[in-house]
């Protein structure tokens, strides 16, 4: 007997009413659930009612039978899918294969010219050598088109015809850039407690100014809120900030202090007395200073430990700057000489002499090749440090006192009270000034905002900040230094930085020696088993004790002596045989590998 998905009865109940009983989903008998418990409209739609009813209940064996779990509106949606996949498969990509690279940025990248295989004999090598060449292609092609990802430009500026750039004051610049902008040009009047030093963070969101007389404040320069400020009642030499903007460090007169952002004292380095200048080392959270009996300290802040320090002899050291590529510091010096030092040798790694008179700034670029160097001799000079060689010589008007280099290699001057900025010193022997700036007293300090087109003056009458077009790096690594992080992402960084701290025994001159392996060879080795092997027993001195008792004859003494002896003897004897086994255990495993090698029956037999 067929199983029947419902059950009805062919009369209408008391109430007129047509009732069934459902036994399958309602969508798949939709239209006979919407004529549940309503009113029958007649004979003939009874009918149609009973007639579905027989034709859903008399299926046949092999016919399709819906299940409860069986979704007819799903099933029409997944066979429209598959239509629209098939028929998206079929078109064709108007774009085929990788975007085009414009070749000007193929050319920024490019590594030189392709290797000629005319002297390669061998298929296999030249095979090789084309597949470097492949690898060396793509290398040049993923790293151009990472340039569409850097979305900001290097600011410039356009002077029309006849005009120059040096000719543009600041307030004409201020007036022709958008306003947030014009906003980073503003002056500071500060005065009475001038001429100031001024130094950004490494994301050139927040400036630290220090007084001569005392006055110390930190700002975040962009929004212009003032963090905090104090007068620490004596004289400042120099201010600079420490790994995050939360801690900064302040010369005074005798002792040098540690601050944080709030004003609060955290700690007196006391063994930092009478310092000149100072330089802070980010990556090995080094703390250079320079005092003017000529000792150059490094202090690890990290730890609050002295790492190194020497006596230069060399005179006050207030020229200082250090090298962002290699952490060298650089020293000048009252003869017209640059020194180079390392905290890792105790006398100067590099010896220049750079003028015919005092040295008088200094300043070295972003990757560490060039050096600009300026003396009482009225000259401005470069030199390449790859070979410490004099690139170009220029004539100034007089002894620049405050050199910088910015992020661009845009290169400013302080030549009394008026600033200047000189563009592709480096790379062209003609000398240009990009910009001037005039200021009513002399200037203290210079230096360059972080992926900013930002100049930042410390002067007698208090802090200037120029507009600079060109000046920084538009876009920014997030991972290295983020002008936007929250307060998390300053704690994760800090974190970081300690995990990746450098130790200061890899400051060296020479970068490429960081990535060679110091290994001893094969025959220094034996050389030392073989002295090990060898070595007498070294000589034991011991004193007994006063014993009682006619323990302390002299026969006694002497025969507890020998005994300690001998227990010595028979220690170092047993750690040479120690030696021995394992050298043997060694000499046993290398023949074993040359007897049982694969082609160890071609090589020649030794007579």
């Amino acid at each position: 007997m067929k199983k029947r998905y419902f059950e009805g009865t062919d009369q209408d109940s008391g109430d007129g009413s047509f009732k069934i009983k459902k036994k399958i989903n309602k969508e798949s008998a939709s239209d006979i659930s919407q004529s549940q418990d309503t009113t029958s409209q007649g004979g003939a739609d009874r009918t149609k009612i009973h007639q579905r009813i027989h034709d859903l209940s008399n299926f046949e064996p092999g016919h399709f039978r819906p299940s409860k779990k069986f979704n007819f509106k799903s099933h029409k949606v997944r066979e429209k899918t598959e239509t629209q996949r098939i028929h998206f498969r079929e078109k064709e990509d108007p774009y085929p294969g990788d975007a085009p690279v414009p070749e000007e940025w193929i050319k920024k990248y490019k590594r030189g010219e392709k290797t000629d295989l005319t002297g390669v004999y061998t298929t296999h090598h030249t095979n090789k050598l084309k597949q470097k060449e492949l690898k060396y292609e793509t290398a040049v092609k993923q790293a151009a088109r990472s340039e569409t990802l850097l979305t900001e430009q290097q600011g410039y500026i356009d002077p029309d015809e006849g005009e120059q750039t040096a000719d543009y004051t600041q307030h004409e610049i201020a007036r022709a850039v958008d306003i947030s902008s014009a906003e980073k040009f503003f002056e500071l009047k500060l005065n009475k407690f001038g001429p100031y030093r001024v130094n950004y963070t490494r994301n050139g969101r927040f400036l630290l100014l220090g007084g001569a007389r005392g006055h110390v404040a930190a700002i975040d320069w962009q929004t212009k809120k003032l963090m905090t400020e104090m007068n620490v009642m004596e004289t400042c030499a120099d201010v600079k900030w420490l790994h995050i903007e939360t801690m900064f460090v302040v010369a005074q007169r005798l002792w040098t202090y540690i601050y944080d952002n709030q004003g609060i004292e955290l700690h007196c380095l006391k063994t930092l007395d009478s310092v000149l200048r100072m330089e802070f080392l980010p990556y090995h959270f080094l703390l250079v200073s320079g005092n003017t009996k000529g000792y150059l300290q490094w202090l690890d802040v990290s730890m609050g430990k002295k790492v190194s320090g020497v006596m230069t002899g060399l005179g006050r050291l207030d020229v200082m700057c250090q090298n962002p590529a290699n952490a060298i510091i650089h020293l000048g010096h009252p003869g017209g000489t640059v020194t180079l030092w390392s905290p890792n040798i105790k006398e100067s790694v590099v010896k220049m002499l750079c003028h015919s008179g005092g040295t008088r700034s200094i300043a070295v670029t972003k990757d560490g090749q060039y050096m600009a160097t300026s003396g009482l001799d009225r000259k401005l000079k470069i030199w390449d440090l790859r070979m410490f060689k004099l690139l170009h010589g220029y004539r100034i008007a007089m002894g620049a006192g405050q050199l910088a280099f910015s992020q661009r290699g845009l290169l400013t001057a302080g030549l009394g009270n008026v600033v200047e900025i000189y563009k592709d010193t480096c790379s062209q022997p003609e000398m240009s000034t990009y910009l001037t700036h005039r200021l009513s007293r002399s200037i203290g300090n210079l230096e360059f905002c972080p992926y900013e087109d930002v100049l930042g003056v410390g002067h007698g009458d208090g802090f200037s900040s120029l507009l600079v077009p060109g000046a920084g790096e538009p876009n920014f690594d997030a991972l290295e230094a983020n002008p936007y992080q929250s307060k998390r992402q300053r704690q994760h960084a800090e974190v970081k930085m300690l995990l990746e701290k450098i130790q200061p025994d890899m400051i060296n001159l020479d970068t490429s020696a960081l990535g060679k392996v110091d290994r001893k060879t094969l025959e220094e080795k034996l050389e030392e088993k073989r002295k090990l092997l060898y070595v007498k027993p070294p000589k034991f001195d011991f004193e007994p004790k006063y014993k009682k008792k006619g323990k302390s004859k002299a026969g006694k003494i002497e025969q507890r002596k020998q005994a300690v002896r001998d227990q010595h003897k028979r220690t170092f004897i047993k750690d040479v045989k120690q030696i021995q086994q394992l050298a043997a255990e060694e000499e046993t495993q290398e023949k074993a590998a040359v007897e049982y090698d694969v082609l160890g029956r071609f090589s020649k037999k030794s007579s």
